[in-house]
């Protein structure tokens, strides 16, 4: 039988790990943020003064792991450069032209695909700019989430500060349309909507709302939620 596989893409900001963690522990699947490899990679490039076009050639030489248990603590480390636990580091808003920078480089995003598809090989629930797209093509259920970017900006900034890094309205705005133009506009793997993909406006709907909603499509996708305190 072929492996569940959900994806939840849309711009930043828009609730993608909050409502896709949540779908992940209901299913009993993995939760694979994609966007964790490219801010890993930006974080090693920043520390080795890599210039973002020789960004594949560090990649290669780089060996990361990805947490994907769902309900790790909002505290936990979220990835791991060797042996080195990384956590509100991959959010530092000082690698944020780099790590745009990056993610745009089709080698860069060549060398790190395989790597993120054998996370869902067994089943997983994938958030990120082409999980549906590109990543994933063949996922089972896909999800669009969108919102306007002023909401998107409080929701970052909020994030932000829950991280201890506070920063200004204008900053984070600035930010954020940045990273928007360079999703849509890079030639590897543009921020899309996917093909046959659930569209959600999150900007009045609560994350649990917004779960249920992707629950339903996965239930009529014939995948149901686990029950409480059983075996994945």
């Amino acid at each position: 039988m072929r492996a569940f596989v959900v994806t939840i893409d849309g711009p930043a900001g828009v609730g993608k790990s909050t409502v896709g963690r949540r779908v992940a522990a209901e299913l009993g699947l993995p939760f694979l943020d994609t966007g964790l490899f490219y801010r890993v990679l930006a974080l090693a490039a920043a520390e080795t003064h890599t210039e973002p076009e020789a960004a594949a050639k560090l990649a290669r030489g780089l060996e990361i792991e990805i947490n994907t248990e769902p309900l790790a603590p909002e505290d936990s480390w979220r990835a791991r450069l060797g042996s080195r636990e990384l956590g509100a580091a991959l959010w530092a808003p000082g690698n944020s032209a780099l790590l745009a920078k990056i993610a745009a480089q089709p080698e860069v995003r060549s060398v790190l695909l395989p790597r993120q598809r054998r996370l869902g090989r067994g089943g997983v629930v994938a958030v990120g700019r082409d999980t549906g797209s590109t990543v994933f093509p063949e996922a089972a259920c896909k999800v669009y989430l969108d919102a306007p970017v002023e909401v998107r900006m409080e929701r970052r900034r909020s994030e932000l500060a829950r991280l201890g890094m506070a920063s200004p309205h204008s900053v984070v705005r600035d930010d954020l349309e940045e990273r928007d133009r360079r999703d849509r506009t890079r030639v590897a793997g543009p921020l899309v909507v996917p093909q046959g993909a659930l569209v959600v406006d999150t900007t009045s709907i609560p994350a649990a709302e917004v779960v249920a909603r992707v629950l339903q499509r996965c239930r009529a996708l014939g995948r149901q939620p686990i029950a409480p305190g059983s075996d994945r």
